[in-house]
């Protein structure tokens, strides 16, 4: 038995190292899935906010043409991917053109990052397909769309890779589009390969030594069953 917990505190230990190893990966966006700002419920769990409308949106400016941010408790059957609220790219108006939304983030040239966020569609009730975002970032100018019908409230993870090309990168995410309704939530900027990596030799050392014991261990309680 006392064998058993030092074996298994040496493990625990050899977790606890490894979580210790991994970098910790930061949104560099801020305000990413809109939930801050000065919201005011215009009706219908909405708000209408128009192009170069200052910073009601806290973080973001609004750019090409006005949007809708929309809370939970809307009547259309919508809801956040992340969060409360969302934003609605076409304000409800039918067709284009289209608003979008752009925050300047600090980046280091020459960098690779890794863009992320959700588009939202509804097409078989607010019309579409393809429902589609651009997105702007550093090197990269980047389309996506879903292509489908989609019967209720769907978010599909679009994903932009790209290299900083100064010192300051403006994200900007605009809908090209859909009809009466292009959702956006949930938008982060990582640096590229932050994912969890291989444990450290000394920690791989240490975990094999602990699986090795359980082995010597069950191998000499089958001996000790067979006298």
């Amino acid at each position: 038995m006392r064998r058993y917990l030092q074996i298994t505190r040496l493990l625990t230990l050899a977790g606890l190292v490894t979580f210790a190893a991994q970098p910790a990966s930061a949104n560099l966006i801020l305000n990413a899935s809109f939930e801050s700002g000065g919201y005011v419920n215009q009706g219908s769990e909405t708000m209408t906010l128009p192009a170069g409308g200052g910073t009601t949106l806290t973080d973001w400016i609004v750019g090409f043409d006005s949007i809708a941010w929309i809370n939970t408790g809307n009547p259309w059957g919508l809801s956040a991917q992340d969060g409360s609220k969302f934003l609605d790219l076409t304000n409800y108006e039918a067709g284009a053109p289209f608003g979008g939304v752009n925050q300047s983030i600090a980046t280091t040239i020459g960098s690779n990052y890794v863009l992320t966020f959700y588009l939202g569609s509804y097409t078989a009730r607010w019309g579409g397909p393809p429902v589609s975002i651009t997105a702007f970032a550093g090197s990269a100018v980047q389309q996506c769309s879903n292509p489908s019908v989609t019967e209720v409230s769907t978010w599909t993870l679009c994903t932009v890779p790209f290299t900083a090309l100064a010192a300051q990168t403006t994200i900007t995410l605009h809908g090209v589009s859909g009809f009466h309704y292009i959702g956006l939530d949930n938008v982060s900027v990582e640096l590229a390969g932050t994912q969890p990596p291989v444990p450290e030799p000394a920690v791989s050392a240490l975990l094999g030594v602990g699986a090795l014991a359980l082995v010597a261990q069950a191998r000499r309680r089958r001996q000790n069953q067979a006298r």
